[in-house]
């Protein structure tokens, strides 16, 4: 695979008067830029014309740091690619070693599954299935920078990866009944929200040093498995006909196979000021996004 794969930003658009660069206090290394959550935050870099440059996690590259900005690398690797972990620690020793803030996104995966937790940061209820092992291994290597920001996820989903949504839309499309289960909860919560969400506690760590630490986000509104088929049928129903597809609700039916337990993003919000942002919306976003691509 090609290492880079986005060209950094660092000049003008051809649209802009001449002589006017982008006004940007700061630079973004997006590691896993080919990544769900990677795609759609170069996609938001580049629409605000701020300064950054993708790679892959795989690469070994070195990095000159540019003498002017300040940079940061985010590091964002997906459950889906659970080949990606193990190139973390590369990046965040090279981080370590030029002084360069880390941006890691985790899972809340870490924590224990149970029907009535909602995890806050400095809970310490981990499980200890090797995904959840191998995230905090990454955390407390992230920690050895005293500059860095880790933002635990819930149940990602873009539709491009092997998540359940995608799981889940391929079976609709594919079967006539599914059982799923209807008894836990989990909070989806969209890779392009995430994205945003990554690109504004970057704008503000880059001005403030006292922003570091570990942060929650998921969406909004816990929902089971079955009920979250249930909107995604109605919002795949507006491209397809889908009309001869069967939900039914059983314990212990079709479930996320890795699964994010639901987690308060008050601190988030008080650090941050990022509200809370309903899946709804952008299980209706990415849909669209998913029958224009296969059109």
């Amino acid at each position: 695979m090609q290492a880079v794969i986005s060209v950094a930003l660092s000049l003008a658009p051809a649209h802009r008067r001449p002589g006017v660069l982008a006004i940007s206090s700061f630079h973004s290394f997006i590691i896993g830029a080919n990544r769900p959550v990677g795609h759609f935050l170069t996609r938001s870099l580049a629409s605000q014309d701020l300064m950054y440059k993708g790679f892959g996690l795989e690469s070994r590259e070195r990095l000159a740091m540019a003498a002017v900005g300040k940079p940061f690398f985010v590091l964002v690797p997906s459950l889906f690619h659970p080949d990606d972990y193990a190139h973390v620690p590369f990046w965040l020793e090279q981080a370590e070693e030029q002084d360069v803030p880390v941006v890691l996104l985790s899972s809340s995966a870490v924590f224990r599954a149970r029907a009535d937790a909602v995890y806050q940061e400095n809970d310490e209820d981990y499980a200890d299935h090797p995904l959840a092992l191998d995230l905090l291994a990454l955390e407390a290597l992230t920690r050895n920078n005293r500059r860095h920001l880790i933002l635990r996820i819930g149940q990602g989903f873009s539709l491009m990866a092997d998540d359940f949504a995608n799981r889940l839309l391929t079976a609709i499309r594919d079967e006539h009944s599914l059982s799923l289960d209807m008894q836990r909860k989990f909070s989806p919560t969209p890779a392009d929200d995430i994205a945003e969400v990554i690109l504004a506690m970057l704008k503000q760590a880059a001005c403030s040093d006292d922003l570091w630490g570990t942060y929650h986000f998921c969406g909004v509104e816990p929902i089971s498995s079955y009920a979250f088929a249930e909107a995604l049928l109605a919002e795949a129903g507006q491209y397809e006909n889908l009309s001869g597809v069967e939900l039914k609700s059983q314990e212990g039916g079709l479930m996320p196979a890795v699964w994010a337990p639901v987690t308060d993003n008050t601190l988030l919000f008080h650090t941050f000021g990022i509200k809370p942002k309903a899946w709804r919306k952008g299980l209706s976003r990415l849909i669209r996004r998913y029958y224009r691509a296969e059109g």
